[in-house]
């Protein structure tokens, strides 16, 4: 009998312990989410975005509010940031206490989108409440917030969509897939290395459910009624079909070499010039180890009568024709960039949240790495997990391999919460959680 009642303490004790393990992580994670609520709150109204009008944020602002502009400039982003700016200014009138409210909105809802999609993503709460405490006091999802820049809205929209993805995954009906289309699309209009995400995940479960017919015709539907209306609004202004953008300038600046690009638009006789460099150019990413600096120099000039449609694109782009040795350093100052220099114009070290990112940008690099070492050995247990390594390879393929662009260390934004995700996956498939544990 004596026997039987240790027997019984003993049990109740280990079960006491579990519960109250479980119930520190919660606590800590929750504590951790609401210091992050605050604490961008306190930031955005310290920092607002209205009071940063200037470089990259005033072009975003200005294409915004001047809902009827036109130039090439604006042509060449995407509409999607356009359409938030134009949204905020007119709920806001630039007043800053409203401008700050709207933004913390946005801020605030970032992390917890994700949360839903890691909840969607692997069965154990827990350990999405501790991916959600993560990216809450990610130090470059904060700083972003006191700037007009695309991340701003991507990086909740990109969440959104991995989000209706899994869902969608898990649910498999008609209505969850024009859902997760439509919000794809969204996506895409606002960053464009959400295309090619998008490509993998939306075909991938197209292939693996069924009603593929409906499933087809409802999301070229949709395709056709956003995207055809932007493609001919680009033809009409730009004589190129690109409803996304006009992303040559950009391919032509990476596979020149160059440091900056002055670049000369004309169309039925108006003229616009406009030179660009990139802020990691410059950049010293493995700072203070080394002084080492992008290879780019000088500065690549270009030609484009818009009235010619793609010709003089076609032209400019044919001059920077890679030969194999010039793309292996084009690829390798891109990674480096790509993955070490700090993420501008967030990285303001005169604050101290700009000084902790600068600082912490070394940590993706070291995720990514200890993800990747997690993934060879747990690749056995992972058959059904694999759509979600699928989508971080084809982000670092496009952002980090094709030379489309001169990659800057705020690029990698959404891997921050790719790899966070990655992790809380791979944690949860370590453990051999059961779906039952989910609910």
């Amino acid at each position: 009998m004596l026997v039987s009642i240790k027997s019984f303490s003993c049990s109740n004790l280990a079960i006491s312990e579990l519960i109250t393990a479980e119930n520190c992580l919660r606590f800590t994670a929750y504590i951790t989410i609401v210091f992050g609520v605050f604490y961008r709150i306190d930031y955005i109204f310290e920092f607002n975005p209205i009071y940063q009008i200037w470089s990259d944020p005033a072009r975003h602002w200005e294409q915004g509010v001047d809902t009827l502009r036109f130039d090439p400039m604006s042509q060449t982003d995407p509409i999607g940031f356009q359409l938030y700016i134009a949204t905020l200014a007119k709920l806001t009138l630039k007043i800053p206490e409203l401008v700050a409210f709207y933004t913390c909105l946005l801020a605030i809802s970032t992390p917890w989108i994700w949360y839903r999609f890691m909840r969607e993503l692997q069965p154990n709460k827990n350990a999405a409440l501790v991916g959600w405490a993560l990216l809450s006091i990610t130090p470059s999802w904060i700083s972003i917030y006191g700037y007009f820049m695309q991340e701003t809205l991507f990086l909740p929209l990109l969440g959104g969509a991995l989000f209706l993805s899994w869902r969608c995954k898990r649910k498999q009906t008609n209505a969850c897939f024009v859902a997760m289309i439509a919000i794809w699309i969204m996506a895409g209009l606002t960053r464009g290395i959400a295309i090619p995400m998008a490509m993998v995940v939306t075909s991938w479960l197209w292939v693996v459910q069924d009603h593929k017919i409906k499933k087809s015709l409802y999301s070229l539907l949709l395709l056709t009624l956003v995207l055809g209306p932007l493609a001919y609004r680009s033809e009409k202004i730009m004589h190129i079909f690109s409803p996304h953008g006009i992303g040559q300038m950009n391919m032509i600046y990476a596979k020149s070499g160059a440091r900056s690009i002055e670049i000369q638009y004309e169309r039925e006789g108006a003229r616009w010039g406009y030179i660009f460099q990139s802020p990691a150019a410059q950049a010293k990413p493995f700072a203070p180890l080394s002084n080492w600096q992008s290879q780019r120099e000088g500065r690549v000039y270009a030609y484009v009568d818009i009235d010619k449609g793609s010709v003089d694109w076609d032209k400019e782009l044919t001059k920077h024709s890679l030969s194999f040795e010039k793309y292996l350093w084009l690829a390798r100052d891109n990674l480096i960039l790509l993955f070490f220099s700090e993420s501008w114009p967030d990285s303001n070290r005169e604050r101290f949240i700009g000084e902790v990112n600068y600082q912490t940008r070394w940590v993706w690099s070291l995720l990514g790495l200890l993800a990747l070492v997690l993934f060879v050995k747990a690749r056995g247990r992972q058959k059904t997990y694999l759509l979600l390594p699928a989508i971080i390879i084809t982000w670092f393929i496009v952002q980090g391999l094709l030379p489309i662009c001169v990659n800057e260390g705020r690029y990698r934004m959404p891997f921050n919460g790719l790899i966070i995700a990655q992790l809380v996956l791979l944690y949860t498939i370590r453990k051999s959680i059961t779906p039952n544990d989910k609910k």
